[in-house]
């Protein structure tokens, strides 16, 4: 059995099993899990405003930043019993950083539940200079600490919330280019 540590990033349906659902969201144009009630799903949104801050009891909640969020939805998981649905939509940096709460509350694989990011990007980890690099949904990129290209590999790491990408360090392609020239 081949176990992936990637995301498990699917169109956001509403999972009945759950007795309690939140859905966080980087902004408000995420739409709501499929066959969501209206009422029945406490939302979560990052307003980028820095007076927003609703009532915590409301069923909506806008929060001025990603990182009040992220603050909020840790005290809110180590409250939490079993039974709770965490629907998760934004781009893949926010999906990384809400993985990571979930995953140090503990939360299990069935009970966080990701959209695809919205950006269409990915982020990569250099495994040269440990640069976390955003990119477009391909196979390479050049890394903006080390300049080094990058084949990005199909290993995600959700602790890290990044792809690995590897290549050779461009010192080291010149030096083989050059030592191959003198042949």
């Amino acid at each position: 059995m081949i176990v992936s540590s990637e995301l498990p990033c699917a169109a956001l349906k509403f999972d009945p099993s759950g007795t309690r659902h939140l859905f966080v969201r980087e902004n408000s144009a995420c739409v709501r899990p499929a066959g969501a009630e209206v009422g029945g799903v406490a939302v979560w949104t990052v307003a980028h405003d820095g007076a927003a801050l609703s009532d915590p009891q409301d069923m909506c909640l806008s929060l001025r930043s990603v990182a009040a969020l992220l603050e909020r939805l840790e005290r809110r998981l180590a409250q939490e019993k079993v039974g709770l649905r965490l629907y998760v939509a934004g781009s893949a940096t926010f999906l990384a950083q809400v993985a990571k709460v979930a995953d140090v509350a503990g939360l299990g694989v069935e009970e966080v539940l990701f959209a695809p990011p919205s950006d269409g990007t990915r982020r990569v980890m250099c495994i040269h200079c440990d640069t976390i690099t955003e990119t477009a949904d391909s196979t390479s990129v050049v890394c903006q600490g080390c300049g080094t290209d990058l084949c990005i590999r199909e290993h995600y790491s959700r602790q890290i919330g990044a792809y690995m990408g590897v290549g050779e360090p461009a010192a080291v392609v010149r030096a083989m280019e050059e030592a191959a020239q003198h042949g």
